[in-house]
């Protein structure tokens, strides 16, 4: 029982990651439906830029800085997709995404080089060194608490924004009925570039969290990226809701795969990649989406 535990609050740390990105993709793919795969790069931005800056100042100056870093590459990747939206195909669009994807990742290592960069716990006893709690036999880091709360707060704020403030509103609109929200007055570009914003300052906070007491490296996007992606797909793509759960889920079910199947404690990171391929296959609108009503 203490090891299920011990798990299980691995798995939800690592899922509230998980879901944080997957947030950032359904942002997107509901203005766009265009698939960014350059989200991972955002986080990977968010973590450099933080370890970076974290040898010179404290983390109070570090974290708004790694976090406007990152949305000023999303804005400037969401200048790129929206100039070709009109007449590019959305495959092409995708495409674009991963190119970007990789030229981002090739000129972080030119700038920042191949070797892990250390960034310090938020809370930690030392650089190095976490606080740690005792909670039903398990040990639960500072850091690890960290996550959770930084996770329930961005699924709060995010929810408050779409649903209490104009511009979340016209965002909706946009991502439900374009023509209809420009009849309205709303500018869509304008809303498609802040969602490229939105999605790389959320991928970049999960950068600076999850980054805090390991190293940072340039490469360390691509994978929290894919399994952020499974955990949209898994909720439902443009589903915010559907993808915090999902994200949870997966990284749980990651955690737990072990003692169901200790054969694959060495094979845990492909259990995301055959959980999407058999939602593709069986469900690939999401198994926790909602169906549309069709008027």
């Amino acid at each position: 029982m203490e090891q299920f535990n011990q798990l299980l609050v691995t798995g939800i740390s690592n899922g509230c990651i998980y879901a944080i990105v997957a947030i950032g993709f359904s942002i997107i793919y509901a203005g766009t439906q265009v698939i960014n795969f350059a989200q991972g790069e955002f986080v990977m931005i968010g973590a450099m830029v933080a370890a970076a800056l974290l040898a010179k100042v404290s983390l109070l100056v570090a974290f708004p800085v790694a976090i406007l870093a990152g949305c000023l590459v999303g804005a400037i990747l969401g200048l790129c997709v929206l100039v070709p939206l009109k007449r590019a195909a959305v495959v092409s669009l995708v495409i674009m995404t991963v190119g970007a994807s990789i030229l981002i990742r090739g000129l972080a290592q030119l700038f920042w080089g191949e070797e892990g960069k250390n960034v310090p716990y938020f809370t930690g006893v030392s650089v190095n060194e976490d606080h740690t709690f005792h909670i039903a036999g398990a040990i639960v880091g500072a850091q690890q608490i960290w996550v959770v709360g930084i996770t329930i707060l961005l699924v709060i704020a995010t929810h408050c924004f779409f649903k209490y403030t104009l511009t979340g509103r016209a965002m909706r609109a946009c991502a439900l009925n374009p023509t209809g929200a420009r009849l309205v007055g709303i500018n869509v570009h304008k809303m498609i570039i802040l969602s490229f914003v939105m999605a790389a300052g959320l991928g970049s906070i999960a950068g600076v969290t999850v980054a805090a007491g390991i190293y940072a490296r340039c490469t360390m996007g691509a994978a929290l990226g894919l399994k952020g992606f499974c955990a949209a797909v898994l909720g439902g793509l443009g589903s915010y809701g559907g993808g915090i759960v999902a994200g949870i889920l997966l990284g749980v079910v990651e955690a737990l795969i072990v003692l169901v199947i200790p054969s694959m404690s060495d094979y845990r990171d492909a259990v995301a990649f055959v959980i999407l391929l058999l939602v593709l296959l069986l469900k690939p609108e999401g198994i926790l989406s909602r169906k549309k009503a069709v008027a």
